[in-house]
C-alpha cells in the first residue's frame, strides 16, 4: 500500500540499483495511477473549486539521498491542470528550520511533498476508471491536513532523514532495537541465520497473497539461502480488512497450542485458498492439531490482541511501514538493514540479501 488510504501494491523487474527502481519506478506508477485519477460527477459540482494560482507546493529532500530525482514526481505533477501553474519550491533537510518542520509535523520519509491547500480546482484533470470499473478518486483525497496548516501528499516515499546510516549507505538499527523486534516471535528456518526477513502482513491482503501462493516469492528466496536466511512474519492487520485482525489472533492462538510450524502452514493455506474468514481458519486451525475450545477461549479472551496491535506499531514506528507487504531485510551481524514494500518478484529480494551480504 503505498497511499495510506488505498492499498496498491506493484511489481517491477528488478535491475542494477534495485534501491533505485523500488523509489523511481514506484513513483513514476504513483504519479500515474494517483495524479491521473478523476472522480465522475453528475451536475457539475463533483471538483473542490479554487483559483490554480493559490496553489504552492514546498518539496523537501535530503541531498544525501542519491537514490531519488525529485523531477520525476514534478514532471507528472506538473502535467496536471489543477497542478500546472502552482509555484514549487524545493528545500533541502539541511537548510535552517526543515529538520524542525518535519518533526513537528510528523513527516518521517523523504521526499516530502506540502501543499499549501487542498482548495484547488481538480475538475479539469483526466478520468481513470478503477478495476472495479468506478471512477477513483482525485488528487484532493490523497492530502492529509498537518498542523502546519498545509497539506501532505502520501506518495509511499521510503527514505529517512533521521535515521543512521552505515557506509554502504544501508540504514541501521541498534542490537536492543533487533532483540526487541525479535522477542515472542515464530521464526522460520535457521533461528542463527545471517539474515532475516522481516515481513509485515495482514492474511487478507490480496497482494501478501500473491507474494506467497501466486509468486512463491518466500519459497523462492529460501531455498537459494537455505540456512543464511529467516523469515519472521508480523502482524499489521489493516483497518480495512475486515477479516486482518481475528485472522492474526487466530494464527497465535494455534501457535501457543501447537508452535511455529502450524503458524506458518495456517499461513500458507490461507494465501492459497484466498480465505481470511474466522470459521475457514479455525476450521483449519482444528486440522493441524489445535483444540477448538481453547483456541475460542483464547480468541474470546483477546489473549493476542494487544501482540498484533503492537507488532503493526513497531512495524510503522521502527521501519516506517505503512501498507502490506511492508518486507524488512535484515543482516543480523552489522545491523544494516533496507525496507522493500511491495509485492516485489524473487529478483528484487534476492539483489538486495548479496547486497546486505
Amino acid at each position: 500500500m503505498f497511499f495510506r488510504k488505498k492499498e496498491e501494491c506493484n511489481t517491477i523487474t528488478t535491475n542494477n540499483n534495485i534501491l533505485i527502481w523500488v523509489i523511481i519506478v514506484l513513483a513514476i506508477i504513483i504519479s500515474v495511477m494517483g495524479f491521473f485519477l478523476g472522480k465522475m460527477t453528475s451536475g457539475g459540482t463533483g471538483g473542490i473549486v479554487g483559483n490554480y494560482d493559490d496553489l504552492s507546493i514546498r518539496v523537501i529532500k535530503d541531498a544525501r539521498d542519491t537514490t531519488f530525482n525529485v523531477d520525476t514526481i514534478l514532471n507528472e505533477m506538473k502535467s496536471l491542470p489543477s497542478i500546472a501553474k502552482a509555484k514549487v519550491e524545493v528545500v533541502d533537510f539541511a537548510d535552517k528550520g526543515v529538520k524542525e518542520f518535519l518533526q513537528e509535523n510528523n513527516v518521517k520519509a523523504l521526499p516530502a511533498f506540502i501543499f499549501s491547500t487542498n482548495n484547488f480546482d481538480v475538475s479539469a484533470d483526466p478520468v481513470q476508471m478503477g478495476q472495479d470499473g468506478k471512477p477513483m478518486p482525485k488528487i484532493n483525497w490523497f492530502l492529509q491536513a498537518i498542523p502546519s496548516g498545509e497539506y501532505f501528499l502520501e506518495i509511499g516515499a521510503t527514505y529517512d532523514p533521521f535515521v543512521e546510516r552505515s557506509d554502504r549507505w544501508f540504514r541501521m538499527i541498534t542490537k536492543e532495537q533487533l532483540e526487541s523486534i525479535k522477542k515472542d516471535v515464530y521464526v522460520k528456518g535457521n533461528a542463527d541465520a545471517k539474515i532475516t526477513w522481516l515481513e509485515y502482513s495482514d492474511l487478507e491482503c490480496p497482494y501478501c497473497a500473491k507474494l506467497h501462493a501466486t509468486d512463491g516469492t518466500p519459497k523462492t528466496v529460501s531455498e537459494k539461502y537455505g540456512d543464511e536466511l529467516n523469515i519472521v512474519f508480523n502482524h499489521f492487520p489493516l483497518y480495512f480488512h475486515n477479516n486482518a485482525q481475528t485472522a492474526a489472533e487466530i494464527l497465535e492462538c494455534l501457535a501457543v497450542q501447537k508452535g511455529s510450524d502450524a503458524f506458518y502452514s495456517l499461513i500458507n493455506t490461507s494465501y492459497e485458498s484466498k480465505d481470511s474468514t474466522k470459521d475457514f481458519l479455525v476450521k483449519e486451525a482444528v486440522k493441524l492439531g489445535a483444540d477448538q475450545t481453547k483456541l475460542n477461549k483464547c480468541l474470546e479472551d483477546k489473549t493476542f490482541t494487544k501482540k498484533v496491535t503492537d507488532q503493526m506499531q513497531a512495524g510503522t514506528d521502527m521501519f516506517g511501514v505503512t501498507g502490506t507487504p511492508g518486507n524488512v531485510l535484515i543482516n543480523n551481524e552489522t545491523l544494516e538493514y533496507e525496507v522493500i514494500s511491495g509485492a516485489f518478484p524473487a529478483s528484487a529480494f534476492i539483489e538486495l540479501i548479496d547486497k546486505l551480504k
